[in-house]
């Protein structure tokens, strides 16, 4: 029989999904890397040999090539990566056209949605310690099985890091986020995208490196304008 305190159980629950999570993506990125990696190298073997075999291309022509195109790639951003994610903050200060919301009287409509949005966190509030991070998706806000941010209240949905909450969170305001809302005033809710956006947190696959919004990323995170 466990005999753990629950509050000391939850943490262990929570501490094991962590390191599951965490297994999983490592095992996840380098499965799938090595598996594309090796996919390349066979392809781009055969079809050098085949050209410079035809005398289609010498091998000095290659390598110029292939320097080109590693470029090309860099400047495009289509460097491969394992899936980490963390964010470059441009400007810290609230946008002028910020709009304040009261989320008290909307909670029981919206039960916090914007807590289920996932986004990178910053250098900075990584290395603060009062922000945690989920190791199934390196550098991203924590989000347990019920989708919601790990420092969500779960009864009254107040935020456990308030005053060290992520600068996405600071500048965030769902006013004019029609993701949330189809109509703010009426407070009616945008019920078909969430339910078609905002699943329960799985471990995710490698995805696009170095990026706070990306249509190709599988990533949800506050809209920040």
């Amino acid at each position: 029989m466990d005999e753990t305190p629950g509050d000391e159980r939850d943490e262990l629950d929570q501490l094991e999904r962590q390191v599951e999570r965490g297994t999983f993506f490592t095992h996840t990125a380098l499965t799938t890397n090595a598996d594309r990696l090796h996919e390349a190298e066979t392809l781009l073997y055969a079809l050098i040999d085949t050209m410079v075999a035809k005398g289609a291309l010498t091998p000095d022509e290659i390598v110029g090539k292939v320097e080109s195109v590693r470029q090309e790639r860099a400047q495009n951003g289509e460097v491969a990566s394992i899936g980490v994610g963390m964010r470059v903050d441009g400007n810290s200060s609230t946008p002028a056209d910020f709009v304040p919301v009261n989320c008290a009287e909307r909670m029981h409509i919206c039960h916090a949605v914007c807590c289920r949005l996932s986004f990178a966190l910053s250098a900075p509030e990584i290395e603060g310690g009062n922000v945690k991070w989920d190791l199934g998706q390196p550098y991203y806000i924590r989000q347990e099985r019920d989708g919601y941010c790990t420092h969500s209240n779960r009864e009254t949905r107040a935020c456990g890091v308030y005053e060290n909450r992520p600068h996405v969170c600071r500048v965030y305001s769902c006013a004019n986020d029609d993701r949330i809302w189809k109509d703010f005033e009426r407070m009616e809710l945008n019920d078909e995208w969430i339910a078609a956006n905002l699943h329960v947190a799985a471990p995710r696959m490698v995805q696009a490196a170095m990026t706070l919004v990306s249509p190709d990323s599988g990533e949800v995170a506050p809209k920040v304008d």
